[in-house]
């Protein structure tokens, strides 16, 4: 019994995927493609594969994205060139430094926002190639140097200008790696556990924090990244969220708070005519009253939730 490759077990996954992320079923593609559904069974393990025109058809029923359509086409051409796991300079770069980090591409969609298909792209398919601003994005994150990650995709050599900035230059394209955004320390919402008071947030991130997120550019007063699974802050729903804290309070900002009680429970709670309530995701117009029993709390200015997609919670 012959065996099913790496590729194109990752091609089968990858569809499987599409479709659960998609209005249609199974049924629905084997139609569109005049098939058995066995057959789209067997696609979806990467027993067989479809022909191009197959593949059109596919990519207009499920209203794929131009990223979507190039990674599938990309790993269909690999594997009829006969490759089993081809991986260029850059997927082997990227998918190392996420391993190293032990972050997922949910997660780093959420950190950077890039989105999660672009993610997927610079994972799989060969021919992808990072953006600049990308790369600016992605490198504090992953803990790489922008000019590392330019030059495993292949982009040139870096060289310095004269105002300390860095470029790329390439047939009448010059490009620009910007080391002067504002990234904000990220911390582990476990990590928290031993912070007190009345230490800063922002010296307590500086002992902690192992990674960069570039949220929150447009913050009045300095803020550091918090980030946790939607369930451990009691939220309602399966997700990952990013909370951007501060000791600060600007003006005009919702009154809302992250808040640890003494068995290092975390919440999230929202005062509301004078009373703080507990906060969840979908609120239910009766959130529970609670009194002001906090270990110590900090400021949100802003909350960025990303939610797992159908068919990956466990």
């Amino acid at each position: 019994m012959s065996t099913v490759s790496p590729l194109r077990k990752r091609f089968g996954a990858r569809l499987r995927t599409l479709i659960l992320n998609s209005p249609h079923k199974q049924c629905d593609l084997a139609k569109a493609l005049d098939i058995s559904n066995s057959a789209v069974s067997q696609m979806l393990i990467g027993k067989i594969i479809p022909r191009h025109t197959q593949l059109k058809v596919i990519c207009n029923l499920l209203a794929l994205s131009r990223d979507e359509e190039l990674e599938l086409s990309s790993l269909l051409l690999n594997i009829r060139n006969g490759e089993s796991n081809p991986r260029s300079r850059f997927n082997q770069m990227f998918a190392a430094a996420c391993r190293e980090q032990r972050i997922s591409l949910e997660q780093l969609a959420l950190q950077t926002g890039v989105s999660l298909s672009r993610l997927q792209l610079f994972e799989n398919c060969f021919d992808a190639i990072p953006l600049l601003d990308e790369i600016n994005r992605l490198a504090p994150v992953l803990a790489c140097t922008p000019e590392d990650m330019v030059l495993a995709a292949g982009l040139g050599r870096t060289t310095s200008k004269s105002d300390g900035s860095l470029c790329i230059a390439e047939p009448a394209t010059e490009y620009k790696i910007n080391h002067s955004g504002r990234f904000l320390p990220l911390v582990e919402l476990s990590s928290m556990k031993s912070y007190r008071k009345p230490m800063s947030i922002h010296s307590f991130a500086a002992q902690k924090a192992t990674r960069q997120t570039c949220r929150g550019d447009n913050l009045p007063v300095p803020a550091v990244a918090i980030t946790a699974s939607a369930r451990k802050l009691q939220l309602g729903i399966s997700g990952e969220v990013i909370l951007l804290v501060s000791d600060q309070l600007p003006p005009g900002y919702r009154d809302w708070e992250l808040f640890s009680d003494k068995d290092n429970n975390f919440r999230i709670r929202e005062r509301k005519s004078g009373t703080w309530k507990l906060f969840q995701i979908p609120g239910d117009g009766n959130a529970k009253s609670i009194g002001n029993y906090a270990v110590w709390s900090l400021y949100i200015l802003e909350l960025i939730f990303c939610p797992i997609p159908s068919g990956m919670v466990k």
